[in-house]
């Protein structure tokens, strides 16, 4: 572990109420993939047809490993699951072909209330950092085409970190780009890895659990948890 700052929401505020920008919290900083963007189900979809095509089995087991790590992570996890010989930056092209695909075909959907919480947050004048694994130009294409993009301050992307998620160094990098200390901001996450990385960095964590579910050593590390973004309505 790389060390933390969990604290209780009752140090947020003086009376342990709500806290909005200029109490101890006022920056938010929120994955992208699974929390904002219900791109995780069509990464599934395309990572199952990709198996299929090559005859790969256990595709399920892999993909639910890999989820919130880089490209480059990735292909190392494909390599040790399939063997070094299995061809990981080709199968990581052919998904990301089918991934496009997809997309073309059915558009990315947004998570439930994506739009509406940040606009919310923004409005109540919370500074907005994006920490996303995936690379700049995925992020700033999905995020504009989803009318996501200005609503954020900063972003922070895969190609721009020498560690991916669970390491907690693209979170300490959101807060740096805030401006803010990490102890001063929320992290939104909806995966364990991605929930590591806030928590080692000193965020108070949120998540909202979309593929694998929440468990109880993850639960440990947990500021709050939400069936939805609309959740955060209730601490911000």
């Amino acid at each position: 572990m790389w060390g933390n700052t969990m604290k209780l929401r009752s140090e947020l505020s003086g009376d342990g109420g709500t806290a909005g920008c200029g109490a101890a919290v006022c920056g938010i900083v929120f994955d992208m993939d699974g929390v904002l963007l219900d791109s995780e189900r069509v990464y599934e979809s395309a990572w199952r047809i990709a198996a299929e095509r090559l005859g790969l089995e256990d595709i399920d087991l892999i993909h639910s490993r890999v989820l919130g790590v880089s490209e480059k992570q990735c292909v190392a996890m494909l390599k040790d699951f399939y063997g070094q010989n299995f061809d990981g930056e080709g199968f990581w092209r052919l998904t990301s072909d089918i991934s496009w695909d997809l997309i073309r075909e059915d558009g990315m959907p947004l998570k439930p209330y994506a739009w509406e919480i940040l606009s919310y947050l923004r409005g109540k004048g919370y500074r907005l950092a994006l920490a996303s694994s995936s690379g700049r130009e995925l992020v700033e294409s999905l995020l504009g085409k989803a009318g996501l993009l200005d609503f954020f301050d900063k972003l922070v992307c895969g190609g721009e970190i020498s560690f991916s998620k669970p390491h907690p160094e693209i979170y300490q990098k959101a807060c740096a780009a805030l401006g803010l200390e990490p102890g001063d901001c929320f992290a939104v996450e909806d995966s364990p890895n991605g929930i590591l990385s806030a928590y080692s960095a000193g965020l108070k964590c949120i998540m909202v659990p979309d593929r694998i579910p929440c468990d109880d050593a993850t639960r440990a590390m947990l500021f709050a948890e939400f069936d939805s973004l609309e959740g955060l309505r209730s601490l911000c």
